[in-house]
């Protein structure tokens, strides 16, 4: 649920890091549509690093128990398998993610779930960063199929609860690393 996460999927929130603008999750035949705005304090060129720092994604988010790069296609393309552990109330699992992620620019990444590799029918996540004035806006976009069973009376809720929380994580890790790279 992230890798896409980083993005993504997906922790308890950690308070005072990072703030969610907006976020949404809709379900329509069995595909989730996500959105979240976020705003993370870091430049966006450190969370942009973090975030393309494909082997080390682990050190950013605890549900992620591995990620690596397992082909490259050029200096901003990237294939990239990430394992996920996501557990939410009795809802527990491994999720394998398998993504080709392009860097388009310095401000965004775009992410397209390889569905033969992963536990996903299909997928396709966004990560776009602007500037915010000591701090960064991160819109983070994305369309996934599970392949796995997910409670269907509950799974946007599930969905968005996760990766909100996801997001919270990564942003508080991110921005620790960013005081501490900053000598404060």
């Amino acid at each position: 649920m992230r890798g896409l996460v980083a993005l993504i999927l997906l922790a308890p929130a950690l308070a005072g890091a990072g703030r969610i603008l907006d976020s949404s999750v809709t379900l329509e035949d069995g595909v989730y549509a996500i959105a979240v705005d976020a705003r993370i304090i870091a430049p966006p060129d450190t969370v942009f690093g973090f975030l393309t720092d494909y082997n080390h994604l682990p050190a950013i988010n605890s549900s992620i128990r591995e990620s690596r790069v397992i082909h490259t296609y050029n200096p901003v393309k990237h294939r990239v398998r990430t394992t996920i552990r996501a557990c939410i109330l009795f809802f527990c699992r491994s999720v394998l993610q398998v993504q080709d992620i392009e860097q388009q620019n310095e401000h965004l990444l775009v992410a397209h779930i390889i569905p033969e590799l992963s536990d996903f029918r299909q997928g396709r996540a966004e990560w776009r960063l602007s500037d915010a004035t000591g701090a960064t806006d991160m819109h983070f976009t994305a369309r996934l199929e599970p392949a796995f069973w997910v409670p269907p009376v509950i799974g946007p809720w599930l969905f968005r609860h996760k990766i909100v929380s996801e997001l919270l994580e990564s942003a508080a890790h991110m921005e620790t690393a960013a005081l501490q790279a900053s000598g404060q």
